[in-house]
């Protein structure tokens, strides 16, 4: 109790004597030693270590600021940086967002001192997704899929290994890499897991079925009737596998045009078009079948004919197919070897101009068919009846007589425009050193064959030993 009465009083003295100086006379004022600013001396960032699991994922980070005396030094001004930015990205309030995997040092700077935190990210698998997520293929065929992780904000994991599983193994089967092989028909689950996480894909596997049919070739031209054709159906099923052994079935739109059998074998009917279709299931092809003659072969008729000079003969020409049928509506070119013998027009009318033989010709496309023509003068058979019945060859002058010389060049016979005969002279020539008729050789019957000479207006046969009665048709 006295202690603190002395303690006491000791003060308070000072204190009086610490006034009464203060209100001297103000000659001298006491010196006392500057004050020293609070200036900041440590930094300290908490939470000290952070580790964040997705990309894009933030912590938000604090700095305490004390001074020399220890004391916190609220409103310091601090500067925020991180040392690995493609890592963890710092704001100026100390927000830390994570970029990519790894660690980064965030460090807060007040003044001449700072303070750090360490930021480790390393992404965590949240969820994974195979794509497509929903597939069909056929027995036998093959999908892959595609697992992809991804972390709490969707970000890809990336590095992530995938286990791969199926729920029926009857249906498909999946290797190590996603591969996924139909088995059967049916529905199966297929999964992907990685890090206890699982996607998974719905696969339905269906039998293949006809999806299309290619019929080759797939236009046909047929030029004869009966001829044919053979045409192969293609059948592909889903996925364009050709499938072997399937139920075909064969049509023709029209069977008057061309008609085909359970093979596919088309034969030509009618001269037309018509579709050939191929079927098998719902699915189905065509070809297309044209059926046009054309000539392989032409016939005229008559094959050989005989005519006068300006006479006419009606030729006929028929076309027919490589297959022997008449090819209707044919149209046909005709031509003479031999104008100056036979003429012949647009319609097969041959008119005989001399005496001579000559080819007829009919064509269509590249067939053609022929008539021998022969234009002879019914008058040349009266005339060797003639030379025959009356001693001919005994004639005082028989020129050209069974010659093939034109009949106006035979001795004493004159013919008109078309070479008929119009005028016969062999008569007997005035001697006149003898002054007698000499007989110009004629002995015998006159043949009933002058009578054919239809043209013939003169006749002299005078002075000749000629029997029998003379033709009536010569009047």
């Amino acid at each position: 109790m006295n202690r603190n009465r002395i303690f006491i009083l000791a003060a308070a003295t000072l204190s009086a004597t610490l006034w009464a100086y203060a209100c001297g006379d103000g000659a001298t004022e006491p010196a006392f030693p500057p004050l020293d600013p609070p200036r900041p001396t440590t930094v300290t960032v908490s939470p000290a270590t952070t580790e964040l699991t997705a990309l894009g994922a933030t912590v938000q980070l604090s700095a305490e600021v004390r001074d020399q005396n220890g004391e916190v030094m609220a409103g310091a001004t601090v500067a925020w940086a991180s040392d690995n930015a493609p890592v963890a990205t710092v704001d100026g309030s100390g927000l830390v967002t994570s970029v990519g995997n790894g660690t980064a040092m965030i460090t807060a700077t007040a003044g001449s001192v700072a303070g750090s935190a360490a930021v480790s990210v390393a992404q965590r698998v949240s969820a994974v997704t195979v794509s497509p997520a929903a597939d069909t293929v056929v027995t036998g065929d093959t999908l892959r899929l595609a697992a992809e992780a991804t972390d709490a904000n969707g970000h890809a994991v990336a590095g992530a290994e995938f286990g791969w599983g199926s729920s029926d193994t009857l249906v498909v089967v999946v290797d190590d890499s996603g591969l996924v092989t139909g088995v059967g028909p049916g529905q199966a689950e297929v999964t992907a897991t990685a890090a206890g996480v699982t996607g998974p894909a719905d696969v339905t596997v269906v039998a293949p079925t006809p999806t299309t049919v290619a019929v080759t070739p797939d236009t046909v031209a047929l030029t004869a009737l009966g001829q044919t054709a053979q045409l192969v159906a293609e059948v592909r099923d889903q996925i364009g596998r050709a499938m072997e052994g399937v139920p075909l079935s064969w049509s023709s739109a029209d069977t008057t045009v061309a008609a085909v059998d359970s093979a596919g074998l088309v034969r030509a009917a009618g001269v037309g078009e018509t579709t050939i279709t191929a079927t098998s299931g719902e699915a189905s092809g065509e070809a297309v079948v044209t059926v046009m003659q054309s000539a392989g072969s032409v016939v005229v008729s008559p094959a050989a004919g005989t005519i006068a000079p300006g006479d006419t003969l009606r030729l006929v020409a028929e076309a027919f197919d490589a297959n022997g049928h008449q090819v209707e509506g044919a149209q046909f070119d005709w031509s003479s070897s031999d104008v100056a013998v036979a003429r012949v027009d647009g319609l097969g009318l041959v008119t005989a101009v001399a005496e001579g033989t000559a080819t007829v010709t009919a064509t269509a496309g590249d067939a053609r068919g022929t008539a021998e023509i022969t234009v002879e003068n019914p008058d040349r058979a009266a005339l060797e009846a003639l030379y025959s019945s009356t001693d001919g060859p005994n004639w005082v002058n028989n020129e050209n007589w069974l010659m093939d010389a034109p009949l106006r060049d035979w001795y004493g016979v004159s013919t008109d425009g078309s070479g008929r005969v119009v005028r016969l002279d062999l008569s007997g020539r005035w001697d006149s050193e003898a002054r007698v008729y000499m007989p110009h050789g004629l002995s015998g019957p006159i043949p009933h064959e002058l009578g054919d000479l239809a043209k013939l207006t003169q006749l002299n046969f005078e002075h000749n030993q000629l029997t029998g009665p003379i033709p009536s048709e010569l009047g």
